[in-house]
C-alpha cells in the first residue's frame, strides 16, 4: 500500500473508529484496507491503511537477530 498525505488511515484498534491523515503513529500495525465513498457516478471502494493494534515489545525480541544481522552485513 503506498501512503500519501491525503491517504485515510482509520485506527480500528479501539471501539470507535479514529481517522486520521498524513502520519502513521509509531509501534502501529498497519493493513491495507478500503472504505466506501459515493462519487457522481456511484459508489465505489476507495484504498485507507487500517490500524490494527500496537507492535509488542516481544516483536522487537523476536525481530532483534534479525536487526543485527543486518548492521553487520551478514547474509543467511
Amino acid at each position: 500500500m503506498v501512503l500519501t498525505q491525503s491517504t485515510k488511515i482509520i485506527d480500528v484498534s479501539g471501539p470507535e473508529p479514529i481517522e486520521m491523515k498524513g502520519r502513521v503513529p509509531a509501534r502501529s500495525v498497519v493493513i491495507p484496507g478500503s472504505y466506501t465513498k459515493k462519487f457522481p457516478a456511484g459508489e465505489f471502494g476507495v484504498g485507507c491503511a487500517l490500524i490494527i493494534g500496537q507492535r509488542k515489545p516481544s516483536t522487537d525480541l523476536k525481530t532483534s537477530l534479525n536487526d543485527a544481522l543486518r548492521d553487520f552485513n551478514v547474509s543467511v
